[in-house]
């Protein structure tokens, strides 16, 4: 892991409190994406990652994984899945419904989306109870990929989401951090 980026990082992204709701400690990654050379150096952090795990093709959750994902699979030459809200992807999709800590939602994947031979790289902006993660990782294990793995810009440790993932997945992220 690269201790450098990790430390400018730290130091870039601002904390905001009580968004969406009381209580929440909101990290806002835009404080990454706002910061064109901050925002390569993550991109290329990641698709290290993904030629290390020999990824064939990178999926991104709705909304912010889409940043990061479709920046590193371009990156790398690789298709992009988006995983979606309820309602917004054409054609036959798979759903699965599930918990935020904040309320419920519904996510979407095209049917035709990946396939057995694929290893398969899930990239979103943070995790925090692991609920939009574990419901990612079920709508991809429809496909039966070879290997399921994660990657997150920041783990709000303290909710146990990644620890959740971790046990099933092999999973990084940059951050761990306090939500």
């Amino acid at each position: 892991m690269n201790k450098k980026l990790i430390k400018e990082l730290e130091k870039n992204i601002r904390v905001i409190p009580n968004f969406p709701k009381k209580g929440i400690l909101f990290q806002d990654v835009t404080s990454i994406t706002d910061n064109g050379e901050l925002f390569k150096k993550v991109i290329i952090e990641l698709s290290k990652y993904v030629k290390e795990n020999k990824v064939s093709k990178v999926a991104g959750i709705e909304a912010r994984g889409f940043i990061f994902g479709s920046a590193v699979a371009t990156q790398c030459n690789l298709p992009f899945i988006p995983i979606r809200k309820k309602g917004k992807l054409p054609g036959a999709t798979y759903s699965q419904k599930y918990k935020l800590e904040y309320g419920e939602d519904e996510i979407q994947v095209h049917k035709n989306a990946a396939s057995t031979k694929d290893r398969i790289l899930i990239i979103d902006d943070l995790i925090a109870t692991g609920g939009t993660a574990n419901a990612a990782a079920y709508l991809m294990n429809k496909f039966k990929p070879k290997e399921l793995l994660f990657h997150f810009i920041i783990d709000l440790n303290n909710l146990g989401g990644f620890k959740k993932i971790q046990n099933k997945f092999k999973a990084n992220s940059f951050l761990k951090s306090v939500g």
